[in-house]
């Protein structure tokens, strides 16, 4: 690894959530959200940005000033179904666009949990994909991009449509999906010791352990629903007629086996998959590509694909 990318690994271990850690985890991802409002919004000179309610949720849509952009980009973010939508995502908007050729930026603030519990963060995408077609986009004209459980949502969404017989996205973006929430992938227990984010540095991830991790806060979203449910858990989805996708994921991520297992599944089912793996990097870690060489690479290589999939 190179040096950059170690500092932010250091970085990144200073927000390590010790989620086994039941009554802690949920105060720990709130407090998370609070320092990361401190973050100013900046739009960036030249876009405009318009703040619409879809059922009661907010969607933020930026489009470059006098534009009427017929693509869109339909951003999910992630945070454990618990973090709301912070500046972090909303930043992002000029990169996209500009990488997609002006296309519009739409990134819903879904319910969150505790407080409201599946299906409602499901609901809330599903209803700003039905808006955005309101407004007059295309399916084939947007790709989806989500992170973490925002790339379980978009999944989620993907699988909804094509079972109901609708039209699919033109292409999806995910990174680090949140895929199986009965965390069945070896790379729970194997990846224990080196993720900085929801692993512990010493000790093993044995049956008590992972019985307290299923249990803990981070899962609050489940609540008592069945975790088998695809919709929920989309590992347990079947993928055919799936829109091309590409998946990031770094290597020491205990959600590793979350990604390279769907990414099997949509190759075995004849989707075109892209899987970009960093090579000892955390949990979502092209959305801090400024940190590190690595994330830079993902997070360009993520701006090539969305020229593709939304050329004009």
């Amino acid at each position: 690894m190179k040096l950059r990318d170690k500092f932010s690994v250091f970085l990144v271990r200073r927000l390590n959530m010790n989620p086994e850690k039941k009554d802690k985890v949920i105060k720990k991802v709130k407090l998370y959200g609070k320092l990361g409002r401190l973050q100013p919004h900046r739009l960036t000179h030249g876009f405009e940005r318009a703040v619409y309610d879809v059922s009661g949720v907010s969607m933020d849509i930026y489009r470059r000033k006098g534009a009427q952009p017929k693509k869109a980009i339909y951003v999910v973010h992630g945070g454990v179904f618990i973090l709301g939508l912070l500046n972090l995502w909303r930043n992002l908007h000029a990169k996209l666009s500009n990488a997609a050729h002006g296309a519009a930026v739409a990134v819903i603030d879904y319910r969150t949990a505790p407080e409201h519990k599946y299906p409602a963060a499901h609901d809330d995408v599903r209803a700003g994909w039905e808006f955005l077609l309101n407004l007059g986009y295309e399916p084939r004209d947007i790709v989806l991009m989500g992170d973490s459980s925002g790339g379980n949502l978009a999944l989620s969404l993907m699988l909804t449509l094509r079972d109901e017989g609708k039209p699919m996205p033109a292409a999806a973006v995910l990174m680090s999906p949140w895929t199986d929430l009965l965390a069945t992938g070896a790379s729970y227990r194997q990846n224990y010791n080196r993720d900085v984010i929801f692993g512990r540095k010493k000790g093993v991830l044995d049956e008590g352990i992972m019985q307290r991790l299923l249990e803990c806060g981070v899962f609050s979203y489940a609540h008592d629903a069945d975790r088998s449910n695809p919709y929920l858990s989309p590992y347990y989805g079947q993928f055919h007629d799936f829109p091309p996708v590409l998946l990031t994921v770094g290597s020491h991520e205990m959600l590793l086996d979350d990604a390279l297992r769907v990414a099997e599944k949509l190759k075995a089912a004849g989707v075109s998959v892209d899987v970009i793996v960093g090579e000892g990097m955390f949990h979502i870690y092209p959305l801090l590509h400024s940190l590190s060489p690595t994330g830079k690479y993902a997070f360009q290589k993520i701006l090539a694909f969305l020229g593709v999939h939304l050329s004009e």
